[in-house]
Order: C-alpha cells, then sequence, then structure tokens
C-alpha cells in the first residue's frame, strides 16, 4: 500500500516505523520461525496495530472511570488511578496490581482515555507485545531504535506484566527501558495480576520510591463471579 492510499483512511501505520518500515504489516516470528499464515497489523508504538485500536468500537472504549465500579478493595487503585490521569497527582510512577479480573485493565484504559483527552502522548501496551515486537526488530537489527521511541513516549502504560517475563535478553531491554523512564521522569504506569513480592528487584525498589512513584493493590474480587452472584 503506497502512502497516499493510507490517507483515504481513517487510520494508518506510522511511516517511519523501525519494525514495519512504514508497511504497516508484519510477518510474526518466533525463534525464526513463522507463528501462523500470513501478516498482522504492526504493533510498534504510534503503528497501524495502535492507530486501528483506537477507532474500535469495543470492551476498553466503554472502560471509563465513570463506568467502573468502586467495589470494595478497589479503592486505592481507583483513587490513584484518577490523580495521575487529571495530573493531579505527586507521583508519577503507578503500579496497580492484584488478582486477575478485578478491574485492573479498565483501570489502565481509563488512564489512558484520560490523558488523551488532555491532549498529551500516551500509548498502552500489553507486555506480551512489548516482549514480541523487540524480539522482531532484534531480527532487523532495528532494537535500538524501537526502545528509543518507547523511552521518548511521554505516558507509557503497560498492561499484564508478569504474563510473560520474556528471556534475558528481552528483560535487560526492558530494565533499559524501565531505567531511562525512571531517570527522565516520564509518567508511567504497570499493571500485573503478580504480587508485588514475586516482581524483579528493580521493579520493587523502583516504585517503592516515595519521591516518584505510589504502589495500588486492587484487592477487589473477581468481577466475572460478582456478577453471577448478583
Amino acid at each position: 500500500m503506497t502512502d497516499k492510499a493510507w490517507e483515504k483512511l481513517p487510520y494508518c501505520p506510522s511511516l517511519d516505523c523501525p519494525v514495519c518500515k512504514g508497511a504497516g504489516f508484519i510477518h510474526p516470528r518466533e525463534a525464526g520461525q513463522v507463528v501462523w499464515e500470513g501478516i498482522v497489523p504492526c504493533r510498534a508504538p504510534g503503528c497501524l496495530k495502535e492507530s486501528t485500536r483506537g477507532r474500535v468500537v469495543g470492551e476498553a472504549a466503554k472502560q471509563t472511570f465513570e463506568s467502573f465500579q468502586p467495589v470494595k478493595g478497589a479503592e486505592k487503585a481507583l483513587r490513584c488511578a484518577k490523580a495521575l490521569a487529571y495530573g493531579e497527582a505527586k507521583f508519577v510512577w503507578l503500579l496497580i496490581y492484584g488478582r486477575p479480573g478485578n478491574g485492573k485493565t479498565h483501570l489502565c484504559n481509563a488512564i489512558v482515555r484520560e490523558v488523551r483527552d488532555r491532549g498529551l502522548e500516551v500509548r498502552m501496551i500489553l507486555a506480551a507485545d512489548l516482549f514480541s515486537i523487540l524480539r522482531e526488530a532484534m531480527r532487523d537489527n532495528m532494537t535500538d531504535e524501537l526502545l528509543r521511541r518507547f523511552k521518548e513516549i511521554f505516558f507509557l502504560a503497560i498492561d499484564d506484566y508478569g504474563v510473560q517475563y520474556g528471556s534475558e535478553w528481552e528483560q535487560a531491554k526492558f530494565d533499559e527501558l524501565m531505567t531511562s523512564r525512571f531517570v527522565t521522569g516520564r509518567p508511567t504506569v504497570i499493571v500485573t495480576n503478580k504480587d508485588f513480592s514475586e516482581l524483579p528487584e528493580r521493579i520493587q525498589s523502583r516504585f517503592t520510591d516515595k519521591v516518584m512513584s505510589q504502589i495500588a493493590h486492587n484487592s477487589a474480587p473477581d468481577y466475572r463471579r460478582l456478577k453471577y452472584v448478583h
């Protein structure tokens, strides 16, 4: 697809994307092997996958602070999420952790929505997708450029961290990314189903910084089970 062809569509890739080179699509690979047939939208920050996701009406579009059910156990997570999203927080790093299904991703989507509505640059990505595109970039010797983009994003939210920790190399790159964002004071949110004690020591250390960071344990029950109860 040519550059002009994208102009007729409501979504488009980043034309200088280091992963897809502006094509918008990539062949997903794992250890040199194609995982499934065909091509998929590029998941690099600011590229095609993110562009289309922002225009698809789905569950994420409904996940706002107004639609969040403030059940017992989620109070602190909700309060911290709102403060950071509205620019009222003294901290710029937020970790939300707790059991699956209790609204952590809902809060993450709500944060991203509000930050975007304030006109600020914000990106949200699944941890597994982040590790995947790091591998893709390594194959094309574009890892440094990809990391630079993630480092420079003003507000970055990483969902489901801990679902896929990645290889030692991937973890080293992830740590490089986190170190850069911490040093430069860029707002960063990490959402995880893991207990805080299970996270790598360097992640724990940064989020226990009382000047920069805040930790919010969401101890609410699984919302999906509550639906059946009621």
